[in-house]
């Protein structure tokens, strides 16, 4: 019969008839046969006729599909009967190498011509390979039928086709059928083919890439009318995969996809795809490989899925463990499409009644919703995002409506708003965003105005404050995790000024924030300050600076802060006799000692004061107190003024830092506010 398939041989073709010793020998070789996808090469065929029994063996020097080795020095040998066509009942097959190593292996080959057809068979089966069944049956026009079905161990395939790394493990076992038809012998023109893989496992070296139990089922089919084209899909019902940073779990009804498929000289082409994840969503997707060089292409279109798990699987696993984002979660719908060519290069998006929340509380927005489409061609266009409430670390914002202008190196503000806060306002001068290069991140700037102390201090529970606070933003930049800024952030509080300048904060989101600045502060009226704790009355203005600050995951490391009061006309300073106690507590002392002594003293509400004030430079968990002058082998924190004058003389120089917290804290419970009269 035919060979069912065009077939060429190059390089030389050998025929050789021969007998010995009452046998015939019939010899052919050929140095190379190919046909669609595959060759062989080195061919030599070799029929064995004598009285005791006919013989044929066939060897293959190398096998290969497309630029795929598939066989090494295989030999096929058996007893050959002719009685009915021809048929080799017991055949033996030695691979010396192939993707599943050294093969031996048994089977059958039938050749015979029923009517006007020719009807062909093979069977093998092999430990290492597993085994395989193919039937062919052909018309004299060169009309074929082409039925296989199989099963083989997935290791062999994987190294086969170069589906991974040749150092991962891999295991599971596959079932395979593949049907083709063909009008003439040069070439096939319909395909249908199905696939089953069970218990599918592979890992990789660093065990940053594992599956495990997984189950897949693939089909498709295709025709060709000038090229080739058809339709696939791919079922995934069993198992887990990791695909460090992310992992997921097949679900409980069967993860759907498929697709129409073209090859065409020039491409490989999926298009009019569609993908269906129960329990995340459903949408579609393209694909555009070139077969020689280029750049692939894809698309996914329209794909509206639930955010709390793409948050969860997609999202989270992506950011620093720890962080702010690693504790988020996300309730919502988003619907999206998004485009690649060589990077990404377009983006749609449309998230509905969305809301992220901490499981610490630090982050909760509510109402979320945001629309928008950006494009890497070079073409502006508008986004708008808006929230009905929101609250970072328990401070409550409310609503908000913003309008951007995004490009293709980030966004703008179209418009500077403002966003309710605390009674007072937080102004947006300017917001903007960089996708990549040396200025990616964030950047804004704006004004604080009229922020309530008295809600604020409520929130963070600490001693109540009155008045609002207001204060000038400069431009902050966050970039790869950090935040800078390019001038001094200013805020008017307590009637004077504190300046924050040379800021920066490493690692903001994530595990173990660092901040350093430098602080300064002038004209703060001690009087609203020290109404706010139980400290004792004292008034004047203060005035100092906090060098060096060094804030290790919101706690103090290090810093030099000195704080004294300066002299205002009009302002008097004077100090009572509780806050006279808490500033002998707070330099190491146990308050003003003798009966007399301090019985004297409480006869005054009040003293006059000419200075005040106290330094602390914290390092390496100590902190060394100075104050506004010497006095023999102590620091002076208090300077008397009249009569009866009152001295404050620290003399325990270093001290612990928590120990000074202590001491702080008891000062600021223990001190009785008194009536001044002012």
């Amino acid at each position: 019969m035919p060979i069912a398939v065009r077939w060429s041989m190059t390089l030389c073709l050998g025929l050789a008839i021969s007998g010995v010793a009452g046998a015939q020998i019939l010899e052919i070789s050929a140095a190379r046969i190919s046909g669609t996808g595959w060759t062989a090469q080195r061919l030599h065929a070799t029929l064995t006729t004598s009285t005791q029994g006919d013989q044929f063996s066939l060897a293959a020097g190398v096998a290969q599909a497309g630029k795929r080795k598939l066989w090494r020095h295989a030999r096929l040998q058996c007893g050959l009967q002719t009685a009915r066509g021809w048929a080799c009942r017991q055949a033996h097959l030695a691979v010396e190498d192939s993707p599943w190593g050294a093969l031996h292996g048994d089977g059958q080959v039938q050749l015979r011509r029923v009517g006007g057809s020719g009807q062909a068979m093979l069977a093998l089966r092999a430990a290492q390979f597993g085994s395989a069944r193919l039937q062919v049956q052909s018309t004299a026009a060169g009309q074929w039928h082409l039925t296989a079905a199989g099963s083989l161990p997935v290791a062999g395939l994987v190294r086969a086709l170069t589906l991974l790394p040749a150092t991962w493990q891999t295991s599971g076992q596959a079932r395979w059928q593949v049907q083709a038809r063909g009008a003439n012998w040069a070439k096939a023109r319909q395909i249908a083919f199905e696939l089953q893989g069970s218990q599918l496992q592979f890992s990789s070296p660093d065990g940053l890439q594992a599956a495990q139990g997984v189950a897949l089922q693939l089909q498709g089919d295709g025709a060709y009318t000038g090229q080739w084209h058809g339709t696939a899909r791919m079922r995934w019902t069993q198992g887990g995969v990791l695909w460090s940073p992310w992992y997921w779990t097949a679900p409980a009804a069967a993860l759907r996809i498929q697709t129409r498929w073209r090859q065409t000289a020039k491409a490989w082409q999926l298009d009019q795809g569609s993908i269906r994840w129960p329990g995340l969503g459903r949408g579609g997707f393209a694909l555009y490989r070139p077969t020689r060089g280029g750049v692939l292409r894809w698309q996914i279109r329209n794909m509206d899925v639930a955010m709390a798990p793409l948050y969860a699987n997609w999202i989270k696993p992506l950011a620093p463990p720890g962080g702010l984002a690693a504790q988020l979660q996300a309730s919502g719908h988003v619907r999206f499409s998004v485009a690649g060519e060589g990077g990404l290069s377009a983006l749609k998006w449309d998230l509905r009644n969305a809301a992220l929340s901490s499981s610490r509380g630090h982050l909760a927005v509510t109402g979320v919703n945001s629309r928008g489409a950006w494009s890497r061609t070079g073409k502006t266009s508008d986004a708008v995002l808006r929230w009905q409430s929101a609250e970072l670390y328990h401070i409550p914002a409310g609503p908000l409506h913003v309008e951007l202008v995004l490009n293709p190196q980030g966004f703008q503000l179209q418009q500077p708003f403002t966003l309710a806060l605390l009674g007072g306002d937080l102004h947006f001068r300017h917001l903007a965003a960089r996708w990549a290069g040396p200025r990616s991140g964030f950047s804004m700037s704006g004004d604080l105005r009229g922020v309530s102390m008295a809600q604020l201090t409520k929130i963070m529970h600490w001693p109540p404050f009155t008045g609002t606070v207001s204060a000038t933003i400069p431009e902050l930049r966050y970039h790869a995790g950090d935040i800078t800024t390019s001038g001094a952030l200013s805020a008017q509080v307590f009637g004077g000024e504190v300046r924050v300048g040379d800021l920066r904060i490493e690692n903001f989101l994530g595990v173990l924030p660092l901040l350093r600045t430098n602080v300064g502060i002038s004209g703060l009226r001690l009087k609203p300050l020290t109404d706010a704790f139980h400290f004792g009355y004292i008034s004047g203005v203060l005035s100092g600076d906090v060098k060096n600050l060094t804030l290790l995951d919101w706690s103090p490391k290090a810093f030099q802060a000195q704080f004294h009061t300066v002299p205002v006309h009009g302002v008097s300073q004077k100090i009572s006799y509780a806050a006279v106690q808490s500033l002998t507590r707070l330099g190491g002392g146990n308050g003003i000692s003798g009966f007399f002594q301090g019985m004297f003293l409480r006869m005054f509400k009040t003293f006059a004061y000419a200075h005040l004030g106290m330094g602390v430079h914290l390092k390496d968990g100590v902190a060394e107190l100075s104050g506004v002058g010497t006095e023999d082998s102590g620091f002076v924190i208090l300077q008397g003024q009249g009569l009866p004058r009152v001295d404050i003389v620290g003399y325990n120089r270093r001290v612990d830092w928590d120990e000074l917290l202590a001491r702080l804290k008891t000062a600021m419970h223990s001190g009785a506010q008194v009536g001044t009269g002012e």
